[in-house]
């Protein structure tokens, strides 16, 4: 029978939530770099498959990434603008909606930016 142990604090919880997470990405990571490679070694030697692989006409095509870099930064710099635009919305409502709510909800509340 297991003993009773306190109940964790917040900053515990956080602490194994970001440990969990943290071994997911890894775990995916490991997995992504696998199919990539072997995605690669199987597109190789077929035609057109330079999309795929950034090699060969397809590698140069304009508005694309040129790096995997480059499409991570793109794609985190898209994700980032989209949280933006949903924290301001989120915010907008709230202002919407202040003459509604509890007066110490509303002293105690202040946008982050």
């Amino acid at each position: 029978m297991a003993t009773p142990t306190a109940d964790p604090s917040i900053d515990q919880v956080r602490e194994r939530a970001v440990d969990m997470l943290t071994q997911v990405q890894e775990a995916g990571l490991r997995f992504a770099g696998s199919v990539a490679e072997s995605w690669t070694a199987a597109l190789q030697n077929v035609p057109g498959a330079g999309a795929v692989t950034g090699k060969g006409a397809a590698a140069g095509v304009p508005g694309l990434p040129r790096t995997p870099f480059e499409a991570v930064d793109r794609f985190y710099d898209t994700g980032v603008q989209i949280l933006e635009a949903q924290r301001s919305v989120a915010h907008q409502v709230l202002e919407a909606v202040a003459p509604a709510l509890p007066t110490s909800v509303r002293a105690t509340s202040t946008p982050r930016r």
